[in-house]
């Protein structure tokens, strides 16, 4: 039987487990190398991810503005043509009443609502030409005025101004004075916002008119109140 010295035995034991325990939480110089290239990968492989995102969404707001170029551009001209066809529209409308107030390509007007086709103040677009209608735009006092004109021969000259549905003064001449009358009348009426005023050639009457602009209508306010 050998015994063996005591201390003898555990000294390689202990430089044993050493070792083993350092080369377990140490990784040699391959693995080293290894992991860092593997890590420099990484970060190139989502640097390039990144990169291509970015691309990818540059490519994409430049067609989304692009886009957004092509409708703003639709939309300016659809307005044009919007304008277009509404200017279009009311020279149809003012043409056709013009032809509603001539008889036979003459001067004379026979029309029971008389239009006056040559608009020289409108401000605010409160008189409509289309149908010769005066629509207070605010609560206040307005002045009116009219004039006409006829060369009178066996015919009844006049015309009517209406507020609303209501006549307020009627002017005219009847009679064969073989040469050119006029007439006028004028009046100040208090009106409420939406209140109509417009002229009436009653039936049975005539006015004439020509480059010289012998019938006139004026509206203004005075002040509101």
């Amino acid at each position: 039987m050998h015994i063996f010295p005591m201390r003898a035995f555990l000294t390689p034991l202990v430089l044993l487990i050493c070792h083993l325990g350092v080369a377990k939480d140490i990784p040699s110089e391959d693995e080293s190398s290894h992991l860092q290239t593997a890590l420099h990968f990484d970060i190139k492989s989502e640097l390039r991810d990144l990169r291509d995102m970015v691309v990818q969404q540059r490519a994409e707001l430049s067609r989304t503005m692009t886009e957004l170029r092509d409708t703003k551009t639709q939309v300016e001209v659809l307005k044009t043509e919007n304008s277009v066809m509404g200017s279009r529209l009311m020279r149809s409308e003012g043409q056709l009443e013009a032809l509603k107030t001539e008889n036979a390509g003459k001067n004379f007007v026979h029309q029971m609502n008389y239009f006056y086709k040559n608009i020289f103040t409108n401000t605010g677009e409160h008189y409509n030409q289309a149908t010769g209608i005066f629509t207070a735009p605010v609560r206040g006092v307005y002045y009116f005025s009219f004039t006409m004109g006829d060369f009178l021969q066996s015919t009844v000259m006049g015309l009517s101004l209406f507020k609303n549905e209501q006549l307020i003064i009627h002017s005219g001449e009847v009679g064969d004075h073989q040469q050119f009358r006029n007439a006028s009348n004028a009046v100040i009426l208090q009106l409420e916002v939406g209140d109509v005023v417009f002229m009436q050639l009653p039936a049975n009457y005539r006015i004439y008119d020509d480059s010289n602009h012998r019938n006139t209508f004026i509206g203004i306010l005075l002040f509101p109140v």
